[in-house]
């Protein structure tokens, strides 16, 4: 199932660089190069050029990044320089369209292909890193010639970087310039903030709660207000992010928040001055029986004086046992960490950094908290980085019972490099370990008692009614990473003393914290909570009993106690679980202990309706169970099995089946609209009390995707100041943009946006245009106003257009840097011109660099509006104007026609892709079809994913239309590589760096034969 969520995002500002560096978990850092389709490619289109040129072959930050790996990374024994090599040339190959890589492992060579040229080159000398460095300069210089002109040679060295680092563990990356420096602003630079949660509900810019004490608290904002304006920017396009980027800023500085507030009739207006905000990573409450409850968000600057505070504010209130709440904290500071530990213990190492420099150990302090009182703590997988020591070090040296899931497993430390380009390096130099010299690398901490909640929905009849009993089949922690990293310190054979199935109980939703889309929640414990507010869940309440029941401070005991509590709470849910089964019309009832073995089942998997199902239909499987033994089976349950998110872990229930008895059970799901051609095999997983076998018929799923449609754009920046067209600062303006759907689908819900990437230095007035349907052919043109203003850094403005389907998903962006140039100065001179012997291109503004709006033919006729220097400004109606080269048009007589021909700044080229088939059982496909634009086509190339093999965008070809016979259309045909399973192929085809269209399918390619038998 697929769900959407947005996580609040705080209007405040910590000085959490320390914490990023120990914490952040994540694939690829914002603004890199990253191995998405999405991302823009490294290659200039042709014909442009750079003022600085990048010496790629010198490959100055490759080997300064080489050197710090060699003298600081963790463990030096991943340091494989053939490898590296190999990873560098891969993500090169991804990145860089015209280039693509052939390793050859049995000859120890890798070909190189860039545009129509190919060299081979022997790795079997490739064994040191500095040999890889002088193997790479060698290929960086063929691949250099052989490129088109004006690429980005600076971010092909940034990706090779990345990809030699990919081959070490998944946190060491190389940020570029542009990502170190957003990173600069987001940690440092900027303190101020107004202490304001807030959230997107319905595109509103609505506030979940005003921090106390802080300038919005003070003010008077309120929970449920709508956010109109910051200062004089509309809210109405902005994310949150966005949004809490522009009411940030210096301490002591003003901000203006225009709200609108229910029972009020106009917008009320705040005036607020920027303060210091601390964001709280404590939250607290007395539970009841004396058990105090501390959670703890983060571990930022001042979490062990928070929890330190909230411990004695509780005992006051009679608190004499502790529950810590770990779950869903991604970690912070390690010496915060280890303040809270010295809150818990005051003998033992709290946790040991062991670098290949040096070994480390942080020994707990005596006196300095609560040591005799029971303790337990709460995590689970999103529980990483400095929440693990804590847990590490409570549960290892026997202080508290820990109570959940397995942790994420992130024991590695992060450092971060400067580079003199402006680029950063951040390199894992070290890991952790907890007491006993136990690393969490990859392993995470097992608790003591393992927590499993299970759902049962009150009915079946639509796609929301999901049944789940069974945990994931798929998990997501720091051992599911490419590349994670292992310790020789790690022991992966724990196992929790116990474990407990409970029934999860969805809380009551809030009206103002309501997902935008209607959602239900389902999330189970997937998702981290998205507001503050402390409300008591099964694992809060359990831990509250089983300490207030056992006042121990030794975890033994307490791993001991559990078992009274777990055989009584176990006995609640099983009834709670056997009544709620029932009222789906299934018997649940246990097999009596006397019950033999002999029931055999056959089972079948089927899907309605017929034939090939369409993206956005709603899908009924239908699992039939069918006991052909001699005895009676208990507790059916099935579950699917699948590579489609879709279907995957879809739960069937059937109960207690006697012999020759048939049952049935129907689960509905709806295919999400963007869907893409598709073959699914749907097997069972089938499960029963007393392990009876059963045979299984899987089923066979066509999904059809919907037409998508393509989205064409031009736009003209109209200046409503001077009218010289170009940019100044305090002049206004208006981007008109018109959009045309050129695909072969409806766009069922179009917007535009046009959003400001230039700071305080624009303020835009209207940013958003709901445009509705879009048919084939059909366009629409809008108008964005918007100021410069005085505050504009730099030498030029920008802001960038997005239009986008938000039911498929298709969208087209593109940032418009507009240079800023002293006025021209545009006489009044009216009359007609006419365009002489010959087509003129027309121009936004009186200046060569001028963005190109459209062209008019010779004899054309324009109504003279002014002349500047070299430039004649005419009217081109609909209250537009643009400019001609003065030497291209001349005053004549008669009626102007205005006749001219817009430019289309984007027109994605029409790709056709020949579909043979979505099933084979051969090792290869065929791939074959033709693009065709009305410019350029470019070129074309194809990546192949497999999830089951790993396999995540390796591009299998590339055909360059350099040299082609026709340079608008470029036929091609690939036999691609597949792999058993469902294998994504995407076809991309070029006009240029900007402007591509995207084909994608999965084909499904046979590996054995899908009857099964489960045990």
């Amino acid at each position: 199932m697929r769900r959407s969520f947005s996580l609040n995002a705080v209007l405040v500002t910590v000085a959490a660089l320390g914490a990023l560096v120990l914490t952040v978990v994540h694939r690829s850092p914002a603004g890199l190069l990253t191995f998405q389709l999405d991302t823009r490619e490294v290659r200039a289109a042709p014909g442009q050029t750079q003022v600085l040129r990048h010496d790629l072959s010198a490959l100055k930050v490759f080997n300064l990044t080489l050197v710090r790996v060699k003298d600081r990374y963790v463990d030096p024994t991943r340091i494989d320089a053939r490898k590296m090599l190999l990873g560098a040339l891969d993500s090169v190959q991804f990145n860089i369209p015209e280039v693509i890589v052939e390793p050859d492992d049995g000859r120890r060579e890798v070909a190189v292909r860039v545009n129509d040229k190919r060299e081979v080159f022997s790795t079997a000398d490739v064994d040191s890193p500095w040999r890889l460095v002088a193997k790479l300069k060698k290929i960086f210089r063929f691949v250099e010639v052989n490129m088109n002109p004006g690429a980005d040679l600076a971010a092909v060295e940034y990706a090779a970087v990345n990809g030699m680092l990919g081959t070490l563990d998944p946190h060491s990356v190389l940020m570029n310039p542009e990502a170190a420096r957003d990173m600069d602003v987001n940690t440092s630079g900027k303190f101020g903030g107004l202490g304001i949660v807030i959230r997107m509900v319905d595109r509103k810019l609505t506030v979940i709660r005003p921090m106390k004490g802080t300038p919005a608290w003070t003010r008077g904002i309120k929970a449920g207000d709508h956010i109109v304006k910051i200062n004089d920017e509309p809210t109405d396009n902005l994310t949150s992010d966005e949004a809490v980027d522009r009411m940030r800023g210096e301490p002591k500085t003003p901000v203006t928040l225009w709200v609108a507030r229910k029972g009020e009739a106009g917008l009320l207006q705040f005036d607020l001055i920027r303060d210091l905000i601390r964001l709280a990573s404590v939250e607290s409450k007395l539970l009841g029986k004396g058990v105090g409850y501390i959670r703890i968000k983060s571990f930022s600057s001042a979490t062990a004086a928070d929890t330190a505070a909230a411990m004695r504010e509780l005992s006051a209130q009679g608190a004499a046992t502790w529950i810590l709440d770990l779950r869903w904290n991604p970690g912070g500071l390690l010496e915060q960490s280890i303040q809270v530990s010295d809150l818990f213990v005051d003998t033992g190492a709290v946790v040991t950094t062991v670098s290949t420099r040096k070994r480390e150990v942080h020994d707990a302090s005596r006196g300095l908290g609560d040591t005799g009182s029971s303790v337990a703590v709460l995590v689970n997988s999103g529980s990483a980085s400095a929440s693990e020591i804590v847990a590490g070090a409570l549960k290892n040296l026997d202080r508290a019972v820990i109570i959940g899931n397995r942790t994420f497993g992130k024991g590695s430390v992060q450092e971060l490099f400067d580079n003199q380009d402006g680029s950063k390096l951040k390199l894992t130099v070290a890991q952790y370990l907890t007491p006993g010299d136990r690393s969490i690398q990859s392993v995470g901490i097992v608790p003591d008692v393992q927590l499993a909640p299970m759902m049962v929905p009150a009915k079946t009849g639509t796609p929301g009614d999901r049944v789940r009993l069974l945990p994931p089949s798929r998990s997501y922690g720091e051992k599911d990473l490419d590349a994670h990293l292992t310790s020789t310190y790690a022991k992966d054979g724990d196992k929790p003393a116990h474990e407990l199935a409970y029934v999860y109980e969805r809380p009551a939703a809030k009206v103002t914290t309501a997902p935008a889309d209607g959602s239900s929640d389902e999330a189970l414990d997937e998702e981290p909570p998205d507001d503050d507010e402390i409300r008591e869940d099964f694992e809060m309440r359990f831990a509250r009993d089983l300490l207030a029941a056992n006042p121990t401070a030794q975890r033994p005991a307490l791993v001991k106690a559990a078992r009274k509590l777990l055989d009584r709470v176990r006995a609640e849910e099983e009834k709670k679980l056997v009544d709620q089964v029932s009222k789906l019309a299934v018997d649940w009832s246990a097999p009596p202990a006397d019950a033999s073995a002999g029931a055999r089942l056959t089972a079948r998997l089927d899907t309605a309706p017929l034939g090939a199902i369409r993206a956005g239909d709603t899908v009924t499987l239908t699992g039939t169970v069918k006991n052909e033994g001699t005895a009676p089976a208990f507790r059916v349950h099935a579950r699917v099995q699948t590579d489609d998110g879709v279907f995957e872990d879809t739960e069937l229930l059937f109960g207690k089946i006697a012999p020759g008895e048939t049952r049935t059970f129907e689960a509905k799901l709806v295919v999400p609209k963007d869907s893409v051609d598709r073959l699914d095999r749907l097997g069972l997983e089938v499960r029963e009390a007393k392990n009876a076998p059963a045979t299984v018929i899987p089923a066979t799923l066509r999904i059809e995707a919907r037409p998508r449609p393509v989205f064409a754009y031009a736009y003209h920046l109209v200046d409503a100041g001077n009218g010289d067209g170009l940019v100044q600062r305090r002049e206004k303006y208006k981007l008109r943009l018109t959009i045309k759907n050129s695909g072969q689908g409806t766009a069922a819900e179009t917007t535009a946006l046009l959003r400001n990437a230039s700071g305080d230095g624009v303020v835009i007035d209207k940013s958003r245009f709901e445009l509705g349907e879009l048919a084939p052919g059909q366009s629409r043109t809008v108008e964005f106003p918007f100021a410069v203003t005085p505050r504009l850094d730099g030498e030029e403005m920008a802001v960038e257009v997005l239009m986008y389907d938000g039911v498929l998903g298709t969208q087209a962006s593109e940032k418009l840097r507009f240079p800023v140039r002293p006025a021209v100065a545009v006489e009044a001179q009216r009359g007609v011109v006419e365009v002489r012997a010959r087509a003129t291109t027309l121009r936004a503004g009186a200046s060569a660099d001028s963005t190109p709006i459209g062209t008019a033919a010779a004899k054309a006729r324009f109504t003279s509006l002014g002349v500047a220097a070299g430039w004649v400004k005419v009217d081109l109606g609909e209250g537009r104007f643009g400019f001609a080269p003065a030497g291209e048009v001349g005053k004549t007589g008669g009626a102007a026609t205005s006749a001219w021909t817009p430019t289309w700044h984007s027109t994605p080229p029409a790709l056709t892709v020949q579909q043979r088939g979505l099933e084979t059982t051969a090792a290869t496909y065929t791939v074959g079809g033709s693009v065709v634009d009305d410019t350029h086509v470019e070129d074309v190339y194809i990546y192949v994913s497999n999830s089951s093999a790993k396999i995540d965008g390796r591009k299998v070809f590339y055909r360059s239309n350099r040299g082609g016979k026709n340079d608008k259309q470029l036929d091609f045909q690939a036999d691609v590589p597949l792999w058993p399973g469902s294998n994504q192929i995407m076809v991309v085809a070029r006009e240029n760096t900007d402007v591509r269209a995207v084909r994608m399918m999965y084909v499904y390619r046979e590996a054995t034969k899908t009857a099964a038998v489960s045990p």
